[in-house]
């Protein structure tokens, strides 16, 4: 394997942990696991990232030379490599639910994504299934778009996918919005605002892009049933105003929820 770019981490990833939760939200066909690494395919190869034996950065491998500089910027945005949890983490970890998933996951922070676009097809199709349900999906959108661009997404026969018609128009609106200039790179608020005003794009789907995609540290989509479980709470109302006592940091607290 050829060496490709090392990224610095500010602080040590739980890195078995932050696979395991990123095994089931992978894009079928371009990303996986495999050998305790992550790996993502860029043309015909695999990309091959995996932390250093001493945890202080992470490593891009992979079989032949490619330019790095872009692919390093996707790698840092995924893991959040310039983020230092440990202040949030200290402070959630004065709270009873959240105390021993702090314990058992530290350095943990929210993942971002490789490519805003991919993670906003991920999100709309994950709308109201479950996380395995949303892979096979996933997997079918892939297979009749051939890649994830917006002309792609436009161009594909998105018929008898098993989503309903309304979620498979919001696939279409994302992407024409996107061809048409809306960039999902921007400041998040530009990006929430565009998002808000395209049918489809409701409360939770804006918080959870919200984490992943805009890195907003309170971001806390508590309608989420996944959440409200987690923390043990009677009804999304009570995760809300439970989630009171987690502020600034909820987006984090979410993210120990589903990890844990």
């Amino acid at each position: 394997m050829i060496a490709l770019a090392e990224l610095p981490l500010r602080q040590e990833l739980p890195w078995p942990v932050l696979l395991g939760y990123l095994r089931p939200r992978l894009i079928p066909l371009l990303e996986r696991i495999e050998g305790g690494a992550y790996e993502r395919r860029v043309g015909a190869q695999w990309l091959r990232v995996a932390p250093a034996v001493d945890g202080t950065l992470l490593r891009i491998e992979a079989s032949r030379r490619v330019a790095a500089g872009g692919l390093a910027e996707r790698a840092a945005r995924l893991f959040g490599v310039e983020e230092d949890p440990a202040p949030a983490l200290r402070a959630l970890a004065r709270h009873p639910v959240l105390r021993p998933l702090v314990a058992r996951m530290p350095g943990l922070r929210p993942p971002g994504c490789w490519d805003p676009f991919e993670l906003c097809l991920r999100t709309i199709i994950g709308q109201q299934v479950s996380v395995a349900a949303a892979n096979t999906l996933m997997h079918r959108l892939i297979e009749r778009s051939g890649e994830l661009t917006p002309p792609a997404v436009l161009a594909a026969d998105l018929s008898q996918m098993g989503m309903p018609g309304r979620r498979v128009e919001t696939l279409r609106v994302l992407a024409r919005a996107a061809q048409d200039g809306l960039r999902l790179d921007a400041p998040w608020a530009e990006v929430d605002a565009g998002l808000a005003a395209l049918p489809g794009f409701g409360p939770w789907t804006r918080g959870y892009l919200a984490i992943r995609l805009g890195r907003q540290p309170d971001a806390f989509p508590h309608t989420d049933l996944g959440l409200v479980r987690a923390a043990g709470a009677e009804s999304p109302a009570a995760l809300l105003a439970q989630a009171e006592a987690w502020r600034p940091y909820r987006s984090l607290a979410a993210t120990l929820l589903w990890a844990g």
